[in-house]
């Protein structure tokens, strides 16, 4: 082989480019240099050529070190991933492939299947940490700083703070030392607690517009007027969920300010998160009780039909999509229901494309057929559902055995259950919960039902015990149709029914014919679903998502689906359970021990390492997110107070989230609330490790560590898989002058035990510890870990210091569960042991005799269209029934029935009308006549996890067609920015080309906010303009655009026309937006459905075994609808960069510009056969 020498070095290189130009170095440079020169191999197999020049990729590839962290975004995944450093920088992530070697504490293993865990946002995280968007430390707004050391000033008689300290995103922030920060923010928390503690409180709060239903469930508490949410704490066991423990010690705060003990002291308000993201499925535990009925993902491959409802899987569980894959092979049949041909739409077998929030009546059109068929087990529903229990024609009540039966004493429950006297409590820890708890309060409000036994054709009692595996033993045979006649005690006679009979007749109106006319789907398509349904008894599962739990009629979703589920028996068996619900982390409860660190005493605390909590108090009040953004009101309807007192807020001045854009900057109606809402808020703290929205409008913002500079071990969950995954404290030094999230509500005490000399304070919070050196084997925090552990169920017998050193090695823990794979109601089905469900009956319950829902006509599982995002009339109930006798129409509440109820998008949310299908085909949405004709629709997407981190820049440039690194258009935001899909046909009758930046508006009745100004410069913020991109999946008449990208702020629009480079970049903070101007928050609102506000539901608690009836944060409480948006389009500007057409929608490569050249290819032209 020839032998190669390089004769040309570097310096010689450079010195003949400095002398002689490009053209010496093409005749001497070049020409010296046998590089270029060709040469002859003679024979392969002898020798090769050089290969010395690999070094350099294979250096690329080198690495000084490794070390795991647990990637732990909103996703529902949490990954134990490898960081690879070089030169003290983590330059690349990978999987740590240890999650097949994980066990449980018998020994059992996991597969290898579950490898590889990672996906695009894990792999960029690294970007993320090392961006210029990360807070520096204690960051605190100027005019905060400068409220605090006037001495918290307030203007005039309400006792608002001057508005010139108030300008919440228009100024700069500095960075205070920590201490210093500290002691800032309890001096603000005290003086806030102080001001609206009392009588004097009540009354500045009266002067200051708040409702007094809202001041009066303070009871005198001025710290039940702050408000902390912790960012889906199943993330982050004891980083995130400290907050709640710091809201449960603020009852030391009320002790001193009020000078009271701790048997009258109050904690503040906690937040929700899970519903708070409108991520709960909040008709499952009016059915079942449980917050969520769900499965882990390889049960997939036990089921024979998977039903994927507005579950984008393929997007949105990139980690886990193959359990789908590999069902396929073993025969299952995929179904996908969606409103657009998404990704996942690829993957199944069939497709079925419906109208946006018609997903119920689609549900329901397979139950009429299932019932009109008898394609469904009457016996199971005997045993297992309330089809049979009577329902009493004049009150629409459910008919109790003490109606009927003269002097009825209640039966003694013992079938799972233990009802407590008076003063006692559930057994503690919950480890040692073995059967499920009520009060005997509760039990009395229960009572007992009736059915009619066909045998001896009368009325008898069914108590609750008599369910599932005792039903049988009853020995009655239960009617499931019919109306039958009984005589009160009061000798009054009167008719009654069957929960079944009402449905049966109700349903009559979802025939294949109306089902299909309501939906869009074709006749065929809903016959063949009820079919598949129907020959995969106990094999089929559906699987939901936010997709359809963003609509306001989301919990008659969840109610239909059950039933379709319970008629079709595919409830809590492994391959036949419904319906998951994988939109957000939260399934906390498999922490049953959460109690020993977030209801720990802080009067009394435990300060021995070494023991367990012995006490558990209650300081804190659960409390609905959705009310402040609702504009910190209840909800009304014309003359009716429609939130019952257990869900009544507070009025809100002070806001602590952590660990989440969506409190704020992502929030419903994000402009509103910046417009009409934060100028009532006193203190607003955020605590993160990415300058997101929400730190812009903050007033300190806590500068946390990066999971990749973890200094304090904590541990997480899944609602999907079976790990538990602990965050290991990493090597690698803090980028920024950061702290643990647990450090600064610890810090923050100490800065209170310093203010009111109570030792207490700091007390609280004495496990914590600082670590300021990132000292690994600082591991005090471990002291509440290994409490929570010893009193959970699924976690008992661990050892934390076992499973920490697991997962330095990327090896999680699987949690012990009855079953593996998890399934939720599996101890309710009869492999499962037949046990009662958390309902009041026992049973999967599908009548309401809430009050309120008899009033709104819910009591039966009906369909609502959606309270905006609809063509036709909105939120009317389609088809009648005699059991909505006693509903109360728009007149009753003082509102016109076509009148301000219709038009006034705020009268909707209680507004009851019943339509039938042909009489609703007839109507049409009251903004259509002036231009609004399209359903927005806003889903989450691969890129991003709510908004994490889809501002790193090469996911930004994922993000869409319009990522460009070199931002040739420099209108661009940033090196990508956010889009709308519209169908081509749609875009064209406006003149609208793919790429063109269009003006998307919404209701102007109070979008993008209430009372906005054209001319103003929060309209200029607010209004939404965005490029258009031509999608011919998406449904004429309807629009799509992801939700996660960054919203634009004043700071992103002042960087826009000051910065030379043009981004939408805060010149002060260095927020990034990827709009111009709004985002899809300007199309939305907050809403409030009545249905989740009542004190009646029984749900049981979420650690633990009680069963309660009434409001409990992430299970039964309000529920926004992000997806309700009705929207009119028009061009803004033309897409491309001198004007006319976006230059990659010119050259032919978009569709309805196809050149010859992409249409032979689309062909297959270019292939020869």
């Amino acid at each position: 082989m020839m032998e190669i020498k390089n004769n040309i070095g570097r310096r010689s290189f450079l010195k003949l480019s400095a002398t002689a130009g490009l053209a010496v170095m093409a005749n001497n440079a070049f020409a010296a240099s046998p590089f270029l020169k060709p040469y002859v191999v003679d024979n392969p197999l002898k020798s090769y050529p050089n290969r010395d020049w690999e070094k350099v990729y294979r250096d690329m590839f080198h690495v000084d070190s490794e070390f795991i962290f647990l990637c732990a975004p909103n996703d529902t995944h949490n990954c134990l991933l490898k960081a690879h450093v070089k030169n003290d920088v983590v330059i690349r992530i990978s999987p740590s492939y240890g999650y097949g070697d994980a066990e449980d504490m018998d020994g059992n293993r996991s597969s290898h299947r579950w490898e590889p865990r990672i996906c695009n946002k894990g792999m960029v995280m690294n970007r993320k940490a090392y961006s210029d968007r990360r807070p520096k430390g204690a960051m605190v707004r100027t005019g905060f700083k400068a409220w605090a050391e006037a001495g918290y000033p307030r203007t005039g008689a309400n006792g608002f703070p001057d508005q010139k300290y108030l300008q919440r995103g228009k100024e700069p922030f500095i960075k205070l030392p920590w201490t210093e920060a500290y002691a800032l923010a309890a001096g603000a928390l005290e003086n806030i607690a102080r001001t609206y503690s009392g009588d004097k409180g009540a009354a500045l709060l009266t002067r200051q517009g708040y409702d007094p239903e809202m001041i009066a469930s303070m009871h005198g508490c001025g710290c039940k007027t702050m408000k902390f949410r912790a960012g889906m704490a199943a993330l982050g066991v004891l980083r995130i969920y400290s907050l709640k423990r710091f809201s449960q010690g603020l009852a030391l705060l009320d002790a001193y300010v009020r000078n009271i003990g701790p048997d009258e002291a109050s904690g503040a308000k906690v937040l929700d998160s899970y519903s708070w993201h409108t991520d709960l499925a909040p008709g499952c535990p009016m059915v079942t009780g449980h917050q969520m009925l769900d499965y882990e993902f390889m049960v997939y491959e036990h089921a024979k039909l998977i039903v994927f409802w507005g579950n984008n899987f393929v997007c949105t569980k990139m980690p886990d999509l193959h359990w789908v894959s590999e069902s396929r092979l073993k025969g299952c049949h995929i179904v996908d229901i969606s409103i657009d041909y998404h990704a996942t739409a690829n993957k199944a077998d069939d497709v079925i494309i419906i109208r946006p929030g018609t997903d119920p009546a689609l549900g329901l059109g397979v139950c009429h057929l299932l019932i009109k068929n008898n394609q469904y087990d009457e016996n199971y529903l005997r045993a297992n559902t309330d089809m049979p229990l009577l329902i009493r024609t004049d009150n629409w009540k459910n008919l109790k055995a003490s109606d009927i039966f003269p002097d009825y004493k209640l039966a003694e429950l013992t079938h799972h259950l233990k009802v407590m006297k008076p003063g006692e409590n559930p057994t503690q820890p919950v480890a040692f919960q073995s059967t499920a708890f009520v009060s005997e309060e509760v039990r009395k409000f229960w009572g007992d039902n009736v059915v009619w036994d066909r045998k001896t054709n009368k009325a008898v009692p069914l108590t609750r015990d008599e369910c599932g595996a005792r039903y049988a033993a009853k020995g009655v045979d239960s009617a499931l149709t019919g109306d039958y006649e009984v005589t009160l005690v009061d000798g009054k006679k009167i008719k009654v029914t069957t929960v079944f009979q009402l449905h049966k007749e109700y349903l009559e109106e979802y025939t294949a014919e109306n089902t299909s006319i309501m939906t869009g789907a074709p006749m065929e398509a809903i016959v063949d679903l009820a079919n598949l349904f129907h020959k995969h008894r106990g094999q089929g599962i559906i699987s939901t998502g936010a997709g359809t739990n963003h609509y306001f009629n989301s919990t008659l979703k969840d109610r239909g689906f059950m039933l379709l589920s319970a008629l079709s028996d595919n409830v809590g068996h492994i391959g036949g359970c419904t319906f998951g619900n994988y939109v957000g982390n939260y399934r906390q409860s498999v922490f049953g021990g959460f109690g020993q660190y977030l209801l720990e005493d802080p009067f009394n605390p435990e300060l021995d390492g070494r023991k367990m909590v012995t006490k558990l108090a209650h300081y804190t009040d659960d409390e609905s997110a959705h009310y402040y953004n609702y504009g910190d009101r209840p909800l009304r309807n014309g003359t009716r107070l429609l939130t019952d007192p257990g869900h009544m807020p507070a009025p809100t001045k002070v806001l602590w989230q952590a660990n989440s854009n969506s409190s704020l900057g992502n929030a419903k109606g994000h402009y509103d609330m910046v417009v009409n809402t934060l100028p009532r808020w006193e203190a607003i703290f955020y605590s993160d490790w990415n300058w997101t929205a929400s730190c812009e409008y903050s007033d300190i913002v806590w500068g946390v560590d990066s999971w990749l500079e973890n200094k304090h071990t904590d541990m997480a969950c899944s609602c999907s898989n079976p790990f538990l995954t602990v965050s290991p404290i990493t090597p690698l030094r803090r980028f920024q002058d950061t702290v643990g999230d647990a450090e600064v509500p610890a810090g923050i005490f100490r800065a209170f035990t310093a203010l009111t000399g109570d030792q207490r304070f700091a007390d609280y919070f004495k496990f914590v510890g600082t670590n300021p050196a990132g000292n690994p084997a600082d591991r005090d925090s471990e002291v509440y870990g290994q409490r929570v552990l010893n009193a959970g169920s699924a976690t008992r017998g661990m050892v934390f210091a076992e499973i920490r050193e697991k997962a330095k090695r990327g090896v999680p823990t699987i949690f012990m569960a009855r079953t593996y794979p998890r399934i939720s109601g599996w101890e309710q089905t009869a492999e499962g042991g037949g046990l009662p469900w958390y309902t009041k009956s026992g049973r999967l319950e599908f009548y309401m005799d809430d009050p309120r829902l008899i009033d709104g006509g819910e009591n039966l599982t009906v369909y609502r269209t959606p309270i905006d995002s609809s063509h036709y009339e909105p939120n009317v109930i389609v088809g009648n029934s005699r059991a909505f006798a006693l509903m109360e129409t728009p007149e009753m509440r003082g509102l016109e029935r076509m009148g301000n109820s219709l038009k006034i998008a705020e009268n909707r949310q209680g507004r009851n009308v019943i339509l039938t299908t042909k009489e609703l085909m007839a109507t049409t949405h009251p903004l259509r006549p002036h231009g609004y004709e399209f359903c927005f629709n806003s889903p989450k997407y691969r890129h991003g996890a709510h908004t994490t981190p889809i501002d790193t820049d090469l996911m930004t440039l994922w993000w869409g067609p319009f990522g460009d690194i070199y931002r040739h258009d420099k209108r661009q935001p940033s090196v990508g920015e956010g889009f709308v899909d519209v169908n081509p046909l749609d875009a064209k009758r406006f003149g609208i080309d793919e790429g063109d930046y269009i003006w998307v508006d919404a209701d102007p009745g109070d979008r993008p906010y209430k009372g906005w100004k054209e001319g103003t410069p929060e309209y200029a913020l607010a209004r939404f303009m965005v490029r258009c991109r031509y999608f011919p999946g998406m449904s004429q008449g309807s629009m799509r655009m992801y939700y996660n990208a960054y919203a634009a702020t004043y700071g992103s629009m002042e960087g826009a026309r000051t910065r030379a480079d043009g981004l939408a970049k805060s010149p002060r903070t260095n927020y990034q937006a990827m709009f111009r101007s709004g985002n899809h928050q300007s199309c939305t609102r907050a809403w409030i459905n009545p249905t989740n506000t009542t004190d009646t539901v029984a749900n049981k608690k979420v650690f633990g075994q009680e069963i309660i009836i009434g409001m409990q944060n992430d299970v039964h409480c309000a529920n926004g609808s992000p997806k309700e948006s009705y929207v009119k389009i028009e061009l803004a500007e033309k897409g491309g960069v001198n004007g006319g057409v976006w230059h990659i929608a010119a050259k032919g490569y978009r569709p309805t510009y196809e050149s010859l050249q992409m249409r032979t290819y689309l062909q297959g032209g270019f292939i020869s056969r």
